[in-house]
Parts: structure tokens; sequence; C-alpha cells
């Protein structure tokens, strides 16, 4: 029986010269605010009042995108992560993509809690930090970029929380795609690129990366995005709702949902016919 938390959303993307079928799940922004028995009774407040303050947000959220919400939705961030990652383990991805804001915000409790929880589960991930979150969290991610290697593809993944990327990072991505290898890149903030910039800036400038951002390493971002051809599909969250746009044409950028209220996107990677 299918857990009524859960909202599951199928995609499929087929690259030439891929062998068999690779599935992957992907996770956004579940915000998880813990207490656990070395908090503070400060820390435990603080995760109380967040939670609490997301159990109406999250709802918000879901009624503007119009998606699922009802009594199963209406339980804790540490809960709605168990159930989660229970899914991931009964499906045996080749690797669970968590696409940022995994965390409400940095605290000891709930690092702890992701690190353990990811960790215990034996499907391989792949995490980005969120906006609400620092450039490291043990266990979980580390800077830079970091690639999972397949069957005639790569994932890669890369920190934009600051609506952003480092230089070095960038040159990384290059070095990466200058190899030819088809890549799925995965990131937290969506890009506003030549393709989806009016659908994405409709959410409002914090909302994404624009191609026209004052900040020269934004547009060296986005233009890489829409220019390289290494890049085949990208994977974003960060907005609450989930959305599939073009960067240019042919070339989707996928924003799940929100985590907190079940959403799991189900990746298929497939050759072409």
């Amino acid at each position: 029986m299918t857990d009524p938390f859960l909202w599951i959303k199928e995609n499929e993307i087929r690259i030439p010269g891929v062998t068999g079928e690779h599935v992957f799940l992907h996770v956004s922004d579940t915000h998880l605010s813990v207490a656990d028995e070395f908090s503070t009774d400060e820390e435990r407040a603080e995760a109380a009042k967040r939670e609490e303050n997301w159990m109406r947000g999250k709802e918000n959220f879901a009624r503007g995108f119009g998606e699922p919400f009802g009594e199963a939705q209406k339980i804790g961030t540490p809960e709605g992560f168990d159930r989660l990652l229970a899914y991931a383990e009964k499906e045996k991805p080749e690797a669970l993509l968590l696409t940022g804001d995994n965390l409400e915000a940095m605290h000891p409790a709930g690092e702890r809690f992701l690190a353990r929880k990811l960790n215990e589960t034996g499907v391989p991930f792949l995490c980005v930090p969120g906006n609400h979150e620092a450039e490291e969290c043990a266990g979980a991610w580390e800077p830079g970029v970091r690639v999972i290697e397949s069957d005639g593809f790569r994932i890669a993944a890369v920190d934009d929380r600051k609506q952003t990327v480092r230089g070095e990072d960038l040159d990384a991505l290059e070095a990466l795609a200058a190899e030819g290898i088809p890549m799925i890149l995965i990131y937290h903030i969506p890009a506003a690129a030549l393709g989806n910039r009016e659908a994405m800036r409709r959410f409002g400038p914090y909302f994404s990366v624009d191609r026209e951002s004052e900040d020269g390493n934004a547009r060296r971002f986005v233009r890489f995005l829409e220019e390289c051809d290494a890049v085949r599909l990208t994977l974003c969250g960060h907005i609450h709702g989930y959305s599939d746009t073009e960067i240019v044409p042919g070339k989707r950028q996928i924003t799940a949902s929100q985590g907190m209220i079940g959403f799991v996107g189900r990746l298929t990677v497939k050759g072409t016919v």
C-alpha cells in the first residue's frame, strides 16, 4: 500500500549510449528542524517554533501551487523525512538526489540527524546545500563540485545557494563538460535562462539565478547551462512547487516541490530507442 504522505512524480530522459534503465529519486526542501538529547532548552524551543511555522507555511505553498495537501501531510519534518527515506530504501534507486534546504537552518541536532539518517539508508546520495544552509555539513555534503558516475552519463552537484556559483566551481564544471560525457546537473536555486526566464521570474527575483544578474559568475553559470552540450537535464528546488521548464529548447529544468509534503521526483534515465 502506498504511503498517503508521498506524492511521486515520474519523469524520464533518454541519453544516447546509455544502456538499461537507471532510476534516481529527487527530493528537495525538507526543512528539517530537530532537537535531540544533546540540544539545549533554547535549541529545543527554536526547533519547535520553526516546526510550527512550517506547518502553516508548507500548506500555504501547496495551496498556492494547487498541489496535494491533506491530513497525511500534517506531520513534522523529521517524521516526513523518515518516510521519504523509507520509500528510497524500498525503491533502491541508483542514488537519492537532494537539492537543498534539507535543513531549515544549520543546527547541531539537525546536522547530526541528517547525516545519520542518510548514511543509515544504504542508498547512495548526493546533496547540495540550499539558501538556508552552509557550504558544508559533515557526513551529508562537502564544498565544491561533486560527481556520481553512471553508465554513459554522470550527475554533478554544484552549490548556487547564494544566487551565484564560485569561480572555481564553474571552472570545475567546464572541465567536466570538456570530457564530453553527458551530465545531469543538480543545484538548489532554479536558473532563469533564455528559454524559461519569464516563467521563473514570475516567482520574484529571490527565486532564481538570473541570466541578466549583476553578478558575473551568476551570468556565467546560466550561460553554461544554456550553451553546454554536455548538460542534458537539470534538477533543483527552492520554489516549493513543481515545475518543468526548458532552459533552452530540448534542455529541461525540473524543479521539485517541497519534501515537507511528501514530494519525490522519480527520474528514469534510458538510452535512445
